[in-house]
């Protein structure tokens, strides 16, 4: 532990945290020194520095690298999150002098971009030649911590959210395939336990008084289909990834639904350009 009295919180800057924020988000030094643009010896004394401020050891060695140690990924939490709300606090600056531009951060789930709002996606880049969109494809579960940690402005998921506030865009109904008649003792394929998507399953397999055996679990739709056609599985997918490639008997339709949502820290405080994108999506 390095001898301070205790921590100094306005002996804290911005530029520290920019400084290891860009440590934690490198491969080495010499990436983040260079994602920063500044020498490696100027980027070294800064965590110096903010190691004397908040009395802590933040990085250990760990052979010709550097692992953050448990106070250091407790710091990168924290610098990302006032990193991403000075960020929001200076494109809103920027926005209300020139307009709507920028960058816009965007997560969503495969689904979203391959089919869902794929046309609207393409509408919003046409019309907005201005906005950068940077989109991030993970399960849903993931994009709610993405965007709780500022990594991204808005996240097209399957909901609900317990975390963020969410407005629902669309219902989208899931069948049960198969090839077989005995859904009690035949093998399944479905997506991830735990996942927004296989809890909407469940519920509707529940209410149907089916028991799933499931064998095989996927997040990729397509997967899914593909292993349920080949091993003779049942699956519940929707109607867009079914119709492709290995086609699949519909046995029972609408055994389940699961909604989509738009999802922000806040949605009444969204950033323009996300506001944009939200109503591109709606239209």
């Amino acid at each position: 532990m390095i001898d301070v009295p205790h921590f100094r919180l306005e002996g804290l800057t911005l530029q520290q945290l920019r400084y290891f924020n860009s440590v934690a988000e490198g491969d080495t030094f010499a990436d983040a020194a260079a994602m920063i643009g500044i020498s490696q010896s100027a980027l070294s004394q800064g965590i110096a520095r903010l190691e004397q401020v908040t009395g802590s050891r933040l990085m250990e060695r760990d052979g010709r690298r550097r692992r953050l140690t448990t106070a250091g990924e407790l710091v990168a939490g924290y610098a990302r999150r006032v990193l991403g709300e000075s960020e929001l606090l200076v494109n809103e600056l920027d926005d209300r002098r020139s307009g709507v531009a920028g960058t816009l951060r965007v997560g969503m789930i495969d689904a979203a971009a391959l089919y869902l709002f794929r046309d609207q996606i393409a509408g919003f880049r046409e019309s907005h030649p201005d906005i950068e969109l940077a989109m991030t494809v993970a399960a849903s579960t993931e994009l709610e911590q993405r965007l709780g940690d500022f990594r991204d402005d808005v996240a097209l998921l399957v909901g609900p959210s317990r975390r963020l506030e969410t407005e629902l865009l669309l219902r989208e109904p899931l069948h049960l395939y198969g090839s077989g008649d005995d859904t009690a003792t035949g093998t399944w394929a479905l997506y991830p336990a735990g996942s927004h998507t296989r809890e909407a399953i469940n519920v509707g397999l529940a209410a149907a008084g089916i028991r799933p055996r499931v064998a095989v679990e996927s997040g990729n739709p397509a997967v899914l289909r593909e292993l349920a056609a080949l091993t003779g599985s049942f699956t519940v997918l929707p109607e867009a990834i079914a119709a492709g490639g290995t086609p699949l008997p519909k046995l029972l339709s609408g055994v389940a639904t699961r909604e989509f949502v738009v999802a922000a820290r806040s949605i009444a405080t969204m950033p323009p350009p996300a506001q944009a994108f939200v109503i591109a999506l709606q239209t």
